[in-house]
């Protein structure tokens, strides 16, 4: 019997041990999740030291210690949801049940190798390893095994009897097991490791190691178009910033649709053009566009496929669906969205499905399922066809609204590995198939991936882009995919030719490109000037306008006094954190619903003004700068009816951001933008001019101007539009930039670069501009210049809250009330208030001890921590100068807040885009955390936020 089982394993023993080897590792992700909180003083190594711990006393601490360690997860129902705590209890128990599937695979792992081992020979007629000494490794592996099933039962029942407050049992009936468990498991090891170095094995598992390494180094450099361009696409799904895009394309059907399509060519595109690469001396120009395109023959058998790279091939057409798949399902995790792995770490879970699929084509095992005599059985592949798409289209058109709800995410993924599926077992068998081998595919995947390149050039064109992505904020993913396809199908035929003709084009591209790009000085990425006939611009000094703006309020301030006696006028400093779209959001609700609810409060007092009336400037850093130019260019609008300034009341608000900011953008990133700087040209605007027409455009509908010219923005003599200070950030000189509508002193802002006062008539910037020039996200952004002296880059680089502008633009405002003061008491009465906008939910922000640190990253982690640094600290300033000085200080963020009746818990993003999740989020966190806004609106006499 043993020697059956021993020839069994011996003829399968790769695929098994590699199935049992992606399971091992698939459990052992599973038991390290949430591993911070377990980790404690007590138990460095897990549950390790909870298993070999034979004190009691020792065993009390550590329990005690799993049950103050804990988290928060958001639980969804069909019915409701809640928020539900872990503790580090909690965990280990979730640990210990998957535990027995670790137990299951690293003891199927021990038992192949030990039959393996067993049936080796040292010469002909001596076996190493007896066949009793299997027997006795057999059955220790099982003890072993079983010892490990038994220390689990007994942690579980001990955990149970602890938080039941009831006796426990001594910590020795855990730890005598687990000592002996690991002393077995050492003994057995080291047998296995005696008997593989009798065998010579180690120095047979070094030569496999490297030539698998070298054929992994042949095949990335051969392939290595493709596997950039997937490592491209696999980077962008696990980022942060593109969580949101993926969330809004299970808006629509049609969306779905599209991201499916685009994908799809994608992956084929990634299987089909190596074959053309490889062989590219054997093809003809016509062939790589028309085919019939192969893999290059061994030479020994000319008719004989290479099987390593027909392998390698299909597998990456198999991972353009796989990482988009578990892409999605990292969003879901992110957004807390349950589905049924969500156990797995997403990128195990590609990794698992990618070596399953490498084990099915290295054995064959598809051509062992369909085929009978070398013929394919056709009913079993077309049913296995129909099995597969069958949900694709249910999923696609049933189920009415509900296929748009989040969690329906999880079937989008299931789409793309059946996909993949269909894929594998096609590719695989489609010269087998009569009515597939007819299919000339080349021409097909070839001209598609032309169509979508020609689409998106044609994308390059703002009045085609304008029209597609009207209405629709789901096309960032498509046209982006469209340009992987394009750019993919444009270096897969350079590479083509330069093989044919021995030259390397890519390398000689890319060496003119980096020459141009470093060599030539053009006007492109310049800072976008307006520039109008018989215009002057004429900008008050910040001290002159600081007092008329409170003479202008002599009267008011005197009004105000009488009503509240014992109340000081309020005057607000706002500064808005950058960070993306939350910023700009949450900058523009925070302020609309002070707004609302001042004027809700006082509706009978036809003399009641606004929060922003009360606002004397707003500083702002990336994001934040946007929102905030967004609040002035609504506030000019309407500056002389400011009443009718109802843009940002929270049930307007949301209208502003449902458009599409961010497709024009990556597509003058990978498109118009990537081509004029590689040519060294300046033909058309930039993609930062690009963003500054979208927001101009869609804003303008509502009533926003952010075209305005800051010369013009403050002036007249309604002083309704605070003054808005965009911070920025010089590359070349590491100082701070501001762009503001008044003359600025060095000896007020030292170390500064005053925008407005370097631009000379009649040129200045727009409100856009000045925006945006704080808000240019490294990369997604150019840096801009200026005068041939300047490269501006995101406001946030340095300082990120715009806490420090605000208090030096306060340091101005104070000399001039005390100034005032000597003529007139009544400036007395004026108290000035911090207002600060940080749009990050504190949960989210690092907390407690830092984890281990690996020395060569201490310098770079020093230094981008700095800038979190500076930026705390000047809003710490701040908060220390108003408790010196008796000034007002708030600061608002959001907070973790579910969504009512829904499944899901959005998160913030960071990039151009955000779905209507994020920001429902954001308008309930606004309305429902009232206790600093309560605070600001007590400034002017309201007891208690009033509700819209």
């Amino acid at each position: 019997m043993l020697r059956r089982l021993q020839n069994r394993v011996n003829i399968y023993f790769q695929p098994i041990f590699l199935l049992l080897l992606v399971g091992f590792l698939v459990t052992g992700s599973m038991i390290q999740k949430d591993n911070y909180l377990i980790s404690t003083k007590y138990t460095p190594s897990g549950l390790v030291d909870w298993e070999i711990n034979m004190n009691n006393a020792r065993r009390d601490s550590i329990l005690k210690e799993w049950q103050v360690n804990f988290k928060k997860n958001q639980i969804y129902t069909s019915d409701t949801n809640y928020q539900k705590t872990v503790t580090g209890i909690e965990t280990v128990i979730l640990r210990n049940n998957a535990d027995y599937g670790f137990i299951v695979f690293y003891v199927g792992l021990l038992l192949i190798l030990t039959i393996r081992i067993g049936s080796q020979r040292a010469n002909p007629r001596k076996i190493v390893v007896s066949q009793r000494m299997v027997f006795a490794l057999v059955a220790l592996t099982l003890l072993i095994g079983l010892m490990d099933v038994f220390i689990n039962i007994r942690t579980s029942r001990m955990l149970l009897h602890f938080r039941l407050k009831e006796p426990l049992s001594d910590a020795w009936t855990i730890g005598i097991f687990a000592w002996i468990k690991y002393l077995l498991l050492t003994i057995l090891i080291v047998k296995l490791l005696i008997e593989a170095f009798k065998l010579n094995k180690p120095r047979f598992w070094l030569e496999f190691v490297s030539r698998w390494l070298g054929q992994l180094r042949f095949y990335a450099w051969r392939f290595r178009i493709v596997l950039l361009i997937l490592f491209v696409y696999f980077l962008g799904l696990f980022s942060n910033q593109v969580q949101d895009l993926v969330l809004s394309i299970n808006t629509s059907r049609l969306a779905s649709f599209y991201f499916l399509l685009s994908t799809t060519l994608v992956a084929l595109m990634c299987w089909h053009l190596p074959k053309a690469i490889d062989n590219a001396s054997n093809i003809t120009y016509r062939s790589f566009f028309m085919g019939p395109v192969d893999f290059k023959r061994v030479r020994v058998l000319a008719s004989r496929r290479p099987s390593g790279k027909v392998g390698i091939g299909r597998l990456l057409g198999a991972a353009g669906f796989l990482i988009p798949a578990t892409g999605i399902l990292q969003t879901m995790n992110s957004y807390h969205i349950e589905y049924k792995l969500n156990g797995i770490y997403p990128i195990v879970i590609l990794i698992a499905m990618l070596s399953f699929y490498a084990i099915v084509l290295q054995y064959r095992w598809i051509d062992r399922l369909y085929k009978s005599g070398g013929r394919v059985i056709k009913w079993r592949y077309w049913l296995s066809m129909a099995i597969l798409l069958f949900p694709l289209i249910i999923w696609g058109w049933g189920y009415g609204k509900q296929n748009r709800e989040p969690y329906f995410l999880s079937y989008l993924s299931l789409d793309l590995v059946f996909l993949s599926a269909i894929f594998l077992i096609t590719a695989t068998l489609r010269t087998s198939v009569p009515a597939i081998a007819k299919w000339r595919v080349t021409p097909w995947i070839t001209f598609s991936g032309l169509a979508a390149f020609i689409f998106f050039v044609l994308c390059n064109f703002s009045p085609f882009l304008n029209e597609v992505t009207r209405n629709n904020r789901f096309y960032t993913t498509p046209v982006v995919l469209c340009a992987m396809a394009g750019y993919l199908l444009f270096f897969s035929f350079l590479l083509f030719t330069g093989k044919k003709i021995g030259m390397g084009l890519i390398t000689i591209l890319l060496l003119f490109t980096l020459y141009r790009s470093v060599n030539t000085i053009t006007p492109y990425h310049e800072t976008y000037i307006q520039k109008q006939k018989n215009y002057h611009k004429s900008l008050d000094s910040l001290d002159d306008y600081t007092e008329q703006w409170l003479n202008n309020r002599k009267q008011e301030i005197k009004a105000f006094i009488l009503l509240h006696p014992n109340q000081p006028y309020p005057v607000f400093f706002v500064n808005a954190y950058g960070g993306g779209i939350r910023a700009t959001v949450w900058a523009t609700m925070v302020v609309g619903t002070l707004d609302s609810l001042l004027k809700s409060g006082h509706k009978n007092d036809a003399n009641v003004f606004d929060f922003q009336h009360y606002v004397f400037s707003y500083s702002g850093a990336s994001g934040g700068t946007v929102g905030l130019s967004l609040l002035c260019g609504a506030r000019y609008q309407y500056r002389q009816k400011t009443s009718e300034d109802t843009v940002f009341y929270p049930v307007n608000s949301l209208a502003i951001y449902r458009n599409d900011y961010f497709t024009s953008t990556m597509v003058g990133l990978l498109g118009r933008d990537m081509l004029a700087s590689s040519l060294g040209i300046a033909p058309w605007p930039d993609r930062a001019r690009l963003m500054e027409q979208d927001w101009e455009r869609h804003t303008k509908g509502n009533h926003i101007n952010i075209g305005v010219t800051m010369g013009e923005l403050c002036k007249g003599n309604y002083y309704e539009v605070p003054l808005l200070f965009a911070n920025i950030f010089d590359v070349d000189s590491g100082k701070k930039g501001i762009a503001a509508p008044v003359l600025l002193d060095s000896l007020d802002f030292p170390a500064t670069i005053m925008l407005e006062q370097e631009i000379k008539d009649p040129g200045d910037l727009r409100l856009s501009t000045a925006a945006f020039l704080s808000a240019r996200f490294p990369y997604i952004s150019p840096t801009a210049k200026l005068n041939g002296q300047h490269h501006f880059t995101d406001g946030g680089t340095w300082d990120n809250s715009g806490a420090e502008t605000s208090l030096q633009v306060l340091t101005v405002f104070e000399r001039v009330r005390k100034k005032l003061i000597k003529q007139d008491t009544i400036f007395n009465h004026i108290q000035p208030q911090f207002l600060s906008l940080p749009n990050s939910v504190r949960a989210t922000e690092s907390m407690g001890k830092p984890g281990n640190l690996f020395e060569p990253l201490a310098p770079p982690a020093g230094i981008l921590n700095s800038r979190i640094g500076y930026m705390r600290k000047a809003d710490g300033w701040n908060y220390s100068f108003s408790r010196i000085n008796h000034y007002g200080f708030f600061q608002f963020r959001p907070t973790a807040e579910n969504l009512p009746n829904t499944r899901i818990w959005p998160v913030l993003p960071l990039g151009w885009q955000m779905s209507e999740y994020a920001m429902t989020k954001m308008r309930i966190s606004v309305l429902r955390d009232s206790s600093t806004i309560d605070k600001v609106l007590a400034r002017f006499g309201m007891v208690k936020k009033m509700k819209n």
